[in-house]
Protein backbone atom coordinates (compact mmCIF):
# COMPACT_ATOMS: atom_id res chain seq x y z
CA UNK A 1 0.00 0.00 0.00
CA UNK A 2 3.02 2.41 0.90
CA UNK A 3 4.68 1.50 -2.29
CA UNK A 4 1.37 2.18 -4.42
CA UNK A 5 1.06 5.42 -2.62
CA UNK A 6 4.07 6.87 -3.24
CA UNK A 7 5.47 8.32 -6.41
CA UNK A 8 7.24 6.41 -8.83
CA UNK A 9 10.64 8.08 -8.59
CA UNK A 10 10.39 7.88 -4.80
CA UNK A 11 10.14 4.42 -5.08
CA UNK A 12 12.88 3.52 -7.22
CA UNK A 13 15.07 5.43 -4.31
CA UNK A 14 13.66 3.10 -2.18
CA UNK A 15 14.62 -0.01 -4.17
CA UNK A 16 18.19 1.33 -4.65
CA UNK A 17 18.56 2.37 -1.22
CA UNK A 18 17.47 -1.18 -0.39
CA UNK A 19 19.39 -2.92 -3.17
CA UNK A 20 22.71 -0.67 -1.79
CA UNK A 21 22.01 -1.64 2.03
CA UNK A 22 21.93 -5.36 1.07
CA UNK A 23 24.95 -5.31 -0.71
CA UNK A 24 27.03 -3.90 2.11
CA UNK A 25 25.38 -6.77 4.59
CA UNK A 26 26.53 -9.26 2.13
CA UNK A 27 29.96 -7.84 1.86
CA UNK A 28 30.75 -7.57 5.90
CA UNK A 29 28.77 -10.65 6.76
CA UNK A 30 31.59 -13.00 8.29
CA UNK A 31 33.55 -15.57 6.34
CA UNK A 32 33.48 -19.56 7.33
CA UNK A 33 36.93 -20.04 8.91
CA UNK A 34 39.16 -22.39 7.21
CA UNK A 35 41.43 -24.73 8.35
CA UNK A 36 45.49 -24.74 7.16
CA UNK A 37 45.13 -28.09 5.44
CA UNK A 38 42.19 -26.54 3.62
CA UNK A 39 44.25 -23.18 3.08
CA UNK A 40 47.49 -25.57 1.65
CA UNK A 41 44.73 -27.41 -0.63
CA UNK A 42 43.53 -24.01 -2.29
CA UNK A 43 47.01 -22.89 -2.78
CA UNK A 44 48.26 -25.65 -4.34
CA UNK A 45 45.29 -27.73 -5.55
CA UNK A 46 45.79 -31.69 -6.27
CA UNK A 47 45.42 -31.78 -9.55
CA UNK A 48 46.55 -35.83 -9.92
CA UNK A 49 50.06 -35.25 -10.59
CA UNK A 50 53.12 -36.64 -8.79
CA UNK A 51 55.73 -35.55 -6.47
CA UNK A 52 58.56 -34.64 -8.49
CA UNK A 53 61.47 -35.25 -5.92
CA UNK A 54 60.24 -38.92 -5.37
CA UNK A 55 60.04 -39.36 -9.02
CA UNK A 56 63.68 -38.09 -9.75
CA UNK A 57 64.46 -40.40 -6.32
CA UNK A 58 63.26 -43.53 -8.52
CA UNK A 59 64.39 -42.09 -11.84
CA UNK A 60 68.10 -41.96 -9.86
CA UNK A 61 67.26 -45.62 -8.31
CA UNK A 62 66.74 -47.12 -11.69
CA UNK A 63 69.24 -45.57 -13.48
CA UNK A 64 72.09 -46.52 -10.57
CA UNK A 65 71.04 -49.74 -10.80
CA UNK A 66 71.40 -50.49 -14.76
CA UNK A 67 75.03 -48.60 -14.33
CA UNK A 68 76.01 -51.33 -11.79
CA UNK A 69 74.36 -54.34 -13.56
CA UNK A 70 75.87 -53.14 -17.05
CA UNK A 71 79.42 -52.71 -14.70
CA UNK A 72 78.27 -56.57 -13.30
CA UNK A 73 77.85 -57.52 -16.59
CA UNK A 74 81.24 -56.04 -18.36
CA UNK A 75 83.27 -57.50 -15.35
CA UNK A 76 81.68 -60.84 -15.95
CA UNK A 77 82.53 -61.08 -19.26
CA UNK A 78 86.25 -60.02 -18.80
CA UNK A 79 86.91 -62.49 -15.95
CA UNK A 80 85.23 -64.97 -18.58
CA UNK A 81 87.80 -63.97 -21.43
CA UNK A 82 90.90 -64.27 -18.85
CA UNK A 83 89.54 -67.54 -18.19
CA UNK A 84 89.38 -68.40 -21.74
CA UNK A 85 93.03 -67.18 -22.55
CA UNK A 86 94.74 -68.90 -19.17
CA UNK A 87 92.80 -71.94 -20.41
CA UNK A 88 94.58 -72.09 -23.91
CA UNK A 89 98.22 -70.94 -22.86
CA UNK A 90 98.10 -73.58 -20.19
CA UNK A 91 97.49 -76.30 -22.43
CA UNK A 92 100.21 -78.94 -22.02
CA UNK A 93 102.32 -79.26 -24.99
CA UNK A 94 101.63 -82.39 -27.17
CA UNK A 95 105.00 -84.96 -28.16
CA UNK A 96 106.50 -83.39 -31.23
CA UNK A 97 105.74 -79.94 -31.02
CA UNK A 98 108.01 -76.90 -31.65
CA UNK A 99 107.45 -75.91 -27.88
CA UNK A 100 108.11 -79.22 -26.47
CA UNK A 101 111.56 -80.15 -29.00
CA UNK A 102 113.13 -76.68 -27.19
CA UNK A 103 112.53 -78.23 -23.73
CA UNK A 104 113.57 -81.21 -21.29
CA UNK A 105 111.81 -82.13 -18.11
CA UNK A 106 110.66 -78.57 -18.05
CA UNK A 107 114.43 -76.60 -18.62
CA UNK A 108 114.59 -74.58 -21.78
CA UNK A 109 117.02 -76.11 -24.30
CA UNK A 110 119.56 -73.32 -25.16
CA UNK A 111 119.74 -72.68 -29.08
CA UNK A 112 123.65 -73.14 -30.16
CA UNK A 113 124.63 -69.54 -32.29
CA UNK A 114 125.00 -70.07 -36.29
CA UNK A 115 128.37 -68.85 -36.93
CA UNK A 116 128.92 -65.76 -39.06
CA UNK A 117 129.03 -66.19 -43.01
CA UNK A 118 132.18 -65.59 -45.07
CA UNK A 119 130.58 -62.30 -46.59
CA UNK A 120 129.57 -60.66 -43.01
CA UNK A 121 132.96 -59.93 -42.63
CA UNK A 122 134.79 -57.06 -43.97
CA UNK A 123 138.29 -57.54 -42.58
CA UNK A 124 138.85 -53.63 -42.25
CA UNK A 125 139.34 -54.11 -38.21
CA UNK A 126 136.29 -52.89 -37.20
CA UNK A 127 135.75 -51.95 -33.10
CA UNK A 128 132.94 -54.26 -32.75
CA UNK A 129 133.70 -57.54 -35.19
CA UNK A 130 130.54 -60.17 -36.06
CA UNK A 131 133.08 -62.91 -35.09
CA UNK A 132 133.29 -61.00 -31.65
CA UNK A 133 129.84 -61.34 -31.05
CA UNK A 134 129.78 -64.95 -32.24
CA UNK A 135 132.66 -65.81 -29.44
CA UNK A 136 130.36 -63.79 -26.87
CA UNK A 137 126.97 -65.86 -28.10
CA UNK A 138 128.84 -69.15 -27.79
CA UNK A 139 130.49 -68.57 -24.65
CA UNK A 140 127.18 -67.73 -23.16
CA UNK A 141 125.45 -71.10 -25.02
CA UNK A 142 128.25 -73.47 -23.51
CA UNK A 143 127.58 -72.02 -20.10
CA UNK A 144 123.82 -72.47 -20.47
CA UNK A 145 124.15 -75.78 -21.55
CA UNK A 146 126.60 -76.55 -18.89
CA UNK A 147 124.32 -75.62 -16.48
CA UNK A 148 121.16 -77.38 -18.09
CA UNK A 149 123.71 -81.00 -17.58
CA UNK A 150 124.45 -80.26 -14.00
CA UNK A 151 119.70 -79.97 -13.81
CA UNK A 152 119.42 -82.80 -15.84
CA UNK A 153 122.11 -84.91 -13.77
CA UNK A 154 120.64 -83.64 -10.88
CA UNK A 155 117.05 -85.11 -11.74
CA UNK A 156 118.91 -88.28 -12.17
CA UNK A 157 117.64 -88.53 -16.08
CA UNK A 158 119.61 -90.89 -17.94
CA UNK A 159 121.93 -88.92 -20.47
CA UNK A 160 121.01 -91.01 -23.44
CA UNK A 161 117.39 -89.29 -22.97
CA UNK A 162 119.35 -85.91 -23.56
CA UNK A 163 119.29 -84.04 -26.76
CA UNK A 164 122.29 -85.20 -29.00
CA UNK A 165 123.85 -81.76 -28.84
CA UNK A 166 124.41 -81.48 -25.26
CA UNK A 167 125.26 -85.04 -24.50
CA UNK A 168 129.10 -85.23 -22.94
CA UNK A 169 129.62 -87.89 -25.02
CA UNK A 170 129.54 -87.02 -28.57
CA UNK A 171 128.55 -90.17 -31.32
CA UNK A 172 131.62 -90.88 -34.05
CA UNK A 173 128.54 -89.77 -36.81
CA UNK A 174 128.57 -86.01 -35.35
CA UNK A 175 130.66 -83.55 -37.46
CA UNK A 176 133.47 -81.69 -36.10
CA UNK A 177 132.15 -78.44 -35.48
CA UNK A 178 133.79 -75.70 -37.34
CA UNK A 179 136.10 -73.03 -34.82
CA UNK A 180 135.99 -69.67 -35.36
CA UNK A 181 139.68 -69.69 -35.83
CA UNK A 182 139.17 -72.21 -38.92
CA UNK A 183 136.57 -69.85 -40.26
CA UNK A 184 138.85 -66.63 -40.11
CA UNK A 185 141.54 -68.57 -42.17
CA UNK A 186 139.46 -69.60 -44.94
CA UNK A 187 137.95 -65.99 -45.20
CA UNK A 188 141.81 -64.32 -44.79
CA UNK A 189 142.75 -66.55 -47.14
CA UNK A 190 140.55 -65.56 -49.71
CA UNK A 191 140.65 -62.18 -49.00
CA UNK A 192 144.94 -62.45 -49.54
CA UNK A 193 143.94 -63.55 -53.28
CA UNK A 194 141.76 -61.57 -53.77
CA UNK A 195 144.31 -58.39 -52.74
CA UNK A 196 147.21 -60.46 -55.19
CA UNK A 197 145.17 -60.57 -57.84
CA UNK A 198 144.77 -57.01 -57.84
CA UNK A 199 148.46 -56.19 -57.30
CA UNK A 200 148.97 -58.19 -60.31
CA UNK A 201 146.67 -56.84 -62.48
CA UNK A 202 147.74 -52.63 -61.62
CA UNK A 203 151.79 -54.04 -62.04
CA UNK A 204 150.29 -55.23 -65.40
CA UNK A 205 149.00 -51.93 -66.22
CA UNK A 206 151.79 -49.84 -65.02
CA UNK A 207 153.93 -51.90 -67.17
CA UNK A 208 152.01 -51.26 -70.02
CA UNK A 209 151.22 -47.20 -69.31
CA UNK A 210 155.42 -47.53 -69.46
CA UNK A 211 156.23 -49.24 -72.82
CA UNK A 212 153.70 -46.51 -74.13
Amino acid sequence: MLSSSLPSATCRSLHHWQHQCFRFASTNAPSPSLSSAAIARLKRPNRGGQNLTERYRRLENTTRGKEAFTKQVSAFAQESASAAELRSTSKPATPGSSKSANTIAGFAIPEEPRPPADDECCMSGCAICVYDLYEDSLSAYKESVSALRSSLSALSIPESEWPAHIRTTKSAETPAAVTPDKRKDAVLSAFEEMERTLKEKRERRAAVEAES
